[in-house]
């Protein structure tokens, strides 16, 4: 249940001991009404009643407004009316209608598999709210219940596939565990930005799928700059308000996800978590199941109290390898492969403009992974796969942190495993229909701009985009003038080109030097297409848009550019664009100067820095062995 921020009512004792101080209170006022000489001044029937009076009014707003504090001002309580007038008002037509129907089917609605949900409530052990099967779809995009475009419109945004197979794959680790007790993971969402969040966010999903665990999501919270006008709307978000988490988890059978109120609802308040330390059970903080738009930390600490965290399990570290097949001696198997290429470490320039075939043997694919960077792996041992919950923490102060792309943080020895999770994020891991559909208007409303200005010369209203990063970013190297960010581009965007800007620098006048060359274009002139969207997705519709341009300009290290490189790079596989075979994209730069700027012409293998960019191999070729998927079968070390 719910808590309400409710006062317990006062006790006995404090009665006595507040009627105790009143009357302190009033002997003190009593005192005072004397004059110099030390005699009691006069006073009135009137103003004695004037005073109680006052007394009173003050007692009563003071015990009203601690009420209304608690009943209103709660932040459990803020984030879930915000939460329910926000559904309520921007849920409309048929999602409206779902909306209406899981309300009254949240107790007792059918379960995600087949049949599971009627078994279980047969069985009287109840169904997690996740577990009821969602009404969003993921294939495909439909903005008629968001505002438009025509699906016509919105077409152009997809990058995304429907691939029924890929549903049904399952890890083989840790999926027939005995007994059919379900094993967990959890995990503490990136204390960066968006983006940093992201990237460990899609890891962490893909792990849960190699271990066969059911992944636990955490509960809404602040997320860093992401609290605009929170006097107006919700700022407390889970990964579920960016992206269609409850769809995902019901399309795979590979795949089971439930929210923190259910795993501690089933596993926390059931006496199943106990402390590492004392071995005796241990219950949340309060007994708080909902820990929605809370605090974090106290449920964080108490995570790491009750479950297995592999503080060794570092991206910066080691490679964390899961074998095609279960068992320790298999796990051995790519230790002694990593062993053989020790032998004879390649730099990552070896791989450069020469990729790896993405089908080629284990030792060849895992020699390209290490290449240049880490010499160790991190193996998920017995000790980790006996583990009831396994939790990744994100505490900087030990340097634990899942900052890093899943793809170059995740090795998997059969190579359409391999693929089948770069599918997976590139087809589930994408941002919600509202999000996709605000970016789909601006969109059209850009390239009716870029028409309008040139019908003749520009009939399909092709526009150009950048990302300019300033603001609080740490790289100072990466902070150019307007004037020598035109200088680096001009060559690529020609002059009257209607340029899309996608930036976090708010004076306008700082942009003049492109603006004399270019129609510039921000998100904040689309008003119209933006109402009613919450100001918080507004990072996330600039990456979409931006990755529409016909030439890009991202920032060196950031994040932000990087995932429109890679969004980028999903487009020109599902086009089939110049440069397709090796993952190179054409008309993607860098304006940070000529060191960096056409790095994305290249094949370039996974290596330091990271996490800031992103690579080829993350959309090369994921495409191929779709059909070979359901026989997967043990590939022979050679």
């Amino acid at each position: 249940m719910m808590n309400r921020g409710r006062d317990p009512p006062p006790s006995d004792h404090s009665k006595k001991e507040k009627s105790s101080n009143n009357a302190t209170n009033n002997n003190a006022a009593a005192n005072t009404n004397t004059n110099s000489n030390g005699r009691r001044a006069p006073s009135t029937n009137a103003s004695s009643k004037t005073y109680l009076l006052f007394l009173a009014t003050c007692i009563f707003v003071s015990m009203t407004g601690n009420l209304l504090h608690h009943r209103i001002a709660d932040p459990h309580n803020i984030h879930k009316h915000a939460m329910m007038q926000f559904e309520m008002t921007h849920l409309g037509g048929k999602q409206k209608e779902a909306h209406d129907e899981k309300k009254n089917l949240k107790k007792g609605a059918v379960g995600k598999k087949q049949g599971v949900g009627q078994q279980q409530q047969e069985q009287g052990e109840g169904i997690p709210h996740w577990q009821e099967q969602p009404v969003h779809d993921l294939a495909g995009l439909n903005c008629a219940d968001h505002g438009g475009p025509e699906n016509a419109l919105a077409e152009e945004m997809v990058y995304w596939r429907d691939i029924p197979s890929d549903a049904a794959f399952k890890s083989p680790i840790g999926n027939d565990d005995e007994g059919g007790k379900k094993k967990y993971l959890t995990f503490e969402p990136d204390g960066g930005g968006f983006n940093n969040a992201r990237m460990s966010m899609e890891t962490i999903v893909v792990m849960a799928h190699a271990m066969g665990r059911t992944l636990v999501m955490p509960p809404s919270q602040g997320i860093y700059l992401l609290r605009k006008d929170r006097d107006k709307q919700r700022v407390h978000f889970s990964f579920d308000d960016f992206y269609h988490m409850e769809q995902v988890g019901y399309e795979h059978d590979g795949l089971d996800i439930i929210s923190m109120e259910d795993f501690l609802t089933l596993e926390a308040m059931t006496g199943n978590l106990k402390n590492k330390t004392s071995g005796k059970v241990s219950f949340p903080p309060n007994n708080r199941t909902n820990w929605d738009g809370m605090d974090p930390k106290p449920l964080k600490e108490y995570l790491r109290d009750v479950t297995l965290t592999p503080l060794t399990w570092k991206p910066e570290s080691c490679l964390a390898a899961f074998p095609s097949d279960d068992g320790p001696q298999h796990f051995e198997e790519l230790n002694d492969m990593l062993a053989e290429i020790k032998k004879d470490f390649p730099p990552w320039q070896k791989y450069k403009d020469k990729p790896t075939a993405v089908d080629a043997l284990p030792l060849e694919r895992l020699r390209e992974a290490v290449a240049g960077r880490v010499k160790q792996l991190c193996i998920y041992d017995g000790v980790m796969q006996a583990a009831p919950v396994v939790h990744f923490m994100c505490y900087h102060k030990m340097r634990v942190r899942m900052l890093t792309h899943f793809y170059s943080f995740l090795f998997f020895e059969d190579w359409r495993q391999d693929l089948w999770s770069k599918r997976f994020v590139r087809d589930h891991l994408r941002y919600s229909d509202e999000i996709q559909c605000a970016a789909a208007r601006i969109v059209a409303s850009l390239r009716n701009r870029a028409r309008n200005r040139n019908p003749t010369t520009n009939p399909h209203g092709e526009f150009d985009s950048f990302h300019i990063r300033r603001g609080d970013f740490q790289y100072k190297n990466t902070r150019l003038e307007a004037d020598e960010i035109y200088e680096n581009s001009k060559e690529e965007i020609p002059d009257k080109t209607t340029v899309f800007v996608a930036t976090d620098h708010q004076g306008m006048p700082w942009f003049k030097p492109l603006a004399n060359h270019y129609d510039l274009v921000f998100l904040k002139d689309f008003k119209e297409e933006l109402k009613d969207v919450n100001t918080n997705f507004y990072g996330m519709i600039d990456q979409l848009v931006a990755s529409k341009g016909r030439v890009f300009f991202g920032c060196y290290h950031s994040t932000f550019s990087g995932f429109i490189f890679r969004m980028r790079g999903y487009h020109a596989q599902k086009d089939k664009l110049d440069g397709w075979e090796q993952g190179t994209l054409h008309h993607s730069f860098y304006y940070t100067g000529e060191k960096e700027k056409h790095s994305y012409e290249h094949y370039l293998p996974v290596h330091s820095p990271i996490y800031s960019r992103e690579f080829p191999t993350s959309w090369r070729d994921i495409d191929r062995g779709i059909d070979e998927l359901s026989s997967m079968e043990v590939v022979a070390v050679e």
